[in-house]
């Protein structure tokens, strides 16, 4: 599986974003981008819902934003429910808590109204009454992402007769111009996952990005959140890529970095991440691992120009030492986010499994709107607040300890540090801080020397002036021929 993935992203990098951009942003409406403050709410159905794992592609979503900006405080809602179509959130629309207060809104549905042969026209009619619904309650076009329906895996080997692609399709034509008659955002995913499946089942017909032909597995869900990711313009380059180059210039695009010395065995100063590792969990190791575009997403680049290139080197940050490389190593670039030994992985690590509990505990949740609809219970708009309120009670506990470990983490400083093998940490600092001594004892002695430069400039000038003054007096008196309004001295004494 491993080559066929590879082959798939040289095709996808070469010729599919340009022509997935171009359709992603096909409507009038842009791909929304989530903000500080933000509410979003992610429609959909079990796709969006994932009753069958603890995480699906809104938390891994989440988990981005988290690490790219531990400041921004943005509530991703999951609204999905199992089973439904558009026209089922139509009818739960004025009941359902969780539909009032947002800010942003994610729609992914078309999956079962595709398995139970809606007319394209009858679907797309639905859709746009729910677009319009969320515009009633204030959302503008641009706050709207429509999202294509994902894939029917027909020709994966376990397909068990799932045959609705089609019909997909279908919808997707009609929902793309639809998306920009309503003035909203369209992101069409499938295309690119459709043609990802293909190159992988050529090498392996049991290989799939589902796990039933319907449900994205853990794979599909992470290209999912990548797809979206990449239509907001994450991913062109790092967020946190930082560079050192040969002639002392650093080069951080966020993290901050202060008191920089570079000596002839190593380089450190002290560094203020502002961009934080995705907890690099086993899913997300053979993500980046198969898939190029979404390991230069999910990465925090070191780069150190200027090193021995056979010789080893070792890295540090505070305390944790994160490993041995080679300065040709350096030179490339090492991607901290894959170290284990990182101190901030173990609190990422945290904030995944709080966040995995939130789906869970959400997933819970959002199942009585699946008995609602198969009319195995009813509930009242009281009895429906009172769940969501001890929902979203516990919801917010989960959600403030995760956003409060990313915030600590954001305000945490460390020693970087990169020193040839055999060369201590310590010995370097005690170079940058005589080295520091050195540049500020120059710097004292050359102000020393400009204030005696001013003082004597100055004292230039006032006899100057002390002169031009007599000079001024004598051709006066020469002038008036005497001492008009004074007069003329009094001899003798």
């Amino acid at each position: 599986m491993k080559n066929a993935w590879r082959m798939g992203i040289a095709l996808l990098c070469l010729g599919l974003w340009l022509g997935m951009g171009a359709r992603a942003m096909a409507s009038e409406g842009t791909v929304p981008t989530f903000n500080d403050g933000d509410v979003v709410g992610f429609i959909g159905d079990s796709i969006t819902h994932v009753t069958y794992s603890d995480h699906g592609y809104v938390e891994l979503m989440e988990q981005y934003y988290l690490s790219r900006f531990p400041e921004r405080q943005i509530e991703f809602r999951n609204l999905g429910v199992d089973g439904h179509k558009a026209s089922d959130f139509l009818d739960i629309y004025d009941m359902d808590p969780g539909l009032r207060g947002l800010d942003r809104a994610v729609i992914m549905l078309g999956t079962n109204e595709a398995i139970l042969g809606l007319p394209t026209e009858e679907y797309i009619g639905e859709m746009e009454r729910l677009i319009g619904r969320l515009k009633e309650d204030g959302l503008a076009g641009e706050d709207i992402l429509i999202l294509s329906p994902p894939i029917c895996d027909e020709n994966w080997a376990g397909n068990s007769g799932w045959a609705y692609e089609d019909r997909v399709l279908e919808y997707m034509e009609k929902l793309e111009d639809g998306a920009r008659e309503w003035g909203v955002g369209y992101l069409d995913f499938h295309t690119p996952m459709a043609r990802l499946t293909a190159q992988i089942q050529e090498e392996d017909a049991a290989d799939s990005l589902t796990r039933d032909s319907i449900h994205p597995n853990a794979m599909g869900h992470r290209l999912i959140a990548f797809y979206i990711l990449r239509a907001q313009g994450f991913g062109d380059e790092s967020l946190s890529e930082s560079r050192f180059l040969e002639n002392g210039v650093t080069d951080c695009a966020r993290d901050e970095l202060k008191d920089f010395y570079r000596g002839e065995k190593g380089m450190c100063g002290t560094l203020h991440p502002q961009t934080l590792p995705v907890a690099d969990e086993e899913e997300l190791s053979a993500f980046r691992d198969f898939f190029q575009e979404g390991d230069i997403l999910y990465s925090k680049r070191l780069q150190v120009e200027g090193l021995q290139p056979e010789i080893s080197y070792q890295l540090f940050m505070g305390e944790a030492e994160l490993g041995k490389f080679t300065g040709e190593a350096f030179g490339e670039g090492i991607d901290l986010a894959v170290l284990d030994s990182h101190p901030q992985q173990e609190t990422m690590r945290q904030i995944a499994a709080l966040g995995r509990e939130r789906h869970q505990r959400t997933a819970r949740h959002r199942n009585m709107w699946v008995e609602v609809m198969m009319q195995r219970a009813s509930y009242t708009p009281e009895q429906a607040q009172a769940a969501y309120d001890s929902w979203r009670t516990e919801d917010e506990q989960l959600r403030s300890q995760m956003y409060a470990l990313a915030g600590d983490m954001a305000e945490e400083v460390f020693e970087l540090a990169v020193v040839e093998k055999g060369y201590s940490v310590l010995e370097l600092e005690q170079e940058r801080a005589q080295a520091q001594e050195l540049a500020r004892q120059q710097a004292q002695e050359q102000a020393r020397r400009e204030r005696q430069e001013l003082s004597a400039r100055l004292q230039g000038k006032a006899v100057e002036t002390v002169v031009s003054l007599r000079e001024g007096i004598s051709f006066f008196t020469r002038r008036m021929g005497g001492f008009p309004f004074w007069g003329k001295p009094e001899s003798g004494g």
